[in-house]
């Protein structure tokens, strides 16, 4: 339990410390025409309880095994490619991704190929498609990159201790200029760069907590001229049911309720998207419904 409430702290604490949102003036929205998309490098999945519990049923007996002695909190990667930050036993037969080691954005103010992501599952990746396809049938000439912007976290952070990552979020969610020249980056002249990351991610008991951040940036000076975030908290099923099976039913969830939190991110901003036809046009409530009805059949 102890656990449980700390991460609702942890939850309520990451949100209190995002700067506040920004709205372009709707003269400088309205005179957009070209809108380059950038994924922004998603966290480890968070998962509790943890899922050492279903893989090794012993250690559901926490007031009795003594965790540090024969566990260890590593980033590995799901059947399905999700990078999941949890506990591994020394008996555990799990994959250990190879994290691209990138210097720190401060340090190297440039985007990463998205194919240095290799085989694990990018939710933002994902996002900023869905975001450029949402733009593009508002009008806008709307291309999302085959480049990602990089958290700036030291490579020897890049571990399981999600306090990296949550401070990295924060720091490139709360900048008001871009480290990156995105002059260089666009293959032509662009007139905002829309940048789509993640802050809260994880699965918690039978609920999955999203929350999606988009930012605007004039290219020409690297200036935030928008920033909006929208959060969902669906209750789907439990993780191992939903990371089942390569992660399916996860990573139709996060794309379902990610796109929906996307549409309200560019509405925030006062960029004018169709909302896409994902799941008939469904709510939040009513796409997780439809998931934990199908996770109990």
């Amino acid at each position: 339990m102890k656990r449980y409430s700390l991460l609702l702290f942890l939850l309520v604490a990451l949100n209190a410390c995002l700067a506040p949102p920004i709205k372009p003036p709707a003269d400088r929205s309205g005179s957009l025409q070209s809108i380059l998309v950038i994924p922004v490098e998603p966290p480890p999945l968070e998962v509790m309880p943890d899922l050492i519990e279903s893989r090794l049923p012993i250690y559901r007996q926490n007031d009795t095994v003594p965790y540090d002695l024969f566990l260890e909190r590593k980033i590995y990667r799901n059947p399905g490619g999700v990078l999941i930050a949890g506990l591994v036993s020394h008996n555990d037969i799990v994959p250990e991704p190879s994290l691209p080691r990138i210097a720190s954005v401060a340090d190297n103010p440039e985007l990463a190929p998205v194919a240095s992501l290799a085989e694990n599952w990018a939710p933002t990746l994902v996002l900023a498609r869905e975001a450029a396809e949402m733009l593009t049938a508002g009008g806008f000439k709307a291309v999302s990159a085959e480049q990602y912007y990089p958290l700036p976290i030291a490579p020897g952070n890049r571990t399981a201790n999600l306090a990296y990552w949550h401070n990295a979020i924060r720091q490139w969610y709360n900048g008001d200029t871009s480290s990156v020249d995105y002059r260089s980056h666009a293959k032509e002249r662009v007139d905002a760069v829309l940048e789509v990351g993640i802050g809260t991610y994880r699965i918690f008991e039978s609920q999955t907590p999203l929350q999606v951040l988009v930012k605007l940036i004039d290219p020409a000076t690297g200036h935030v001229i928008g920033r909006a975030d929208a959060d969902a908290y669906p209750v789907a099923g439990a993780a191992p049911n939903l990371l089942d099976h390569e992660a399916e039913k996860f990573k139709k969830l996060v794309t379902d309720v990610g796109a929906k939190l996307v549409h309200r991110g560019l509405a925030d901003l006062g960029l004018p998207a169709p909302r896409q036809a994902r799941s008939d046009q469904q709510s939040i409530e009513a796409v997780s419904a439809a998931m934990a009805s199908s996770l109990s059949e």
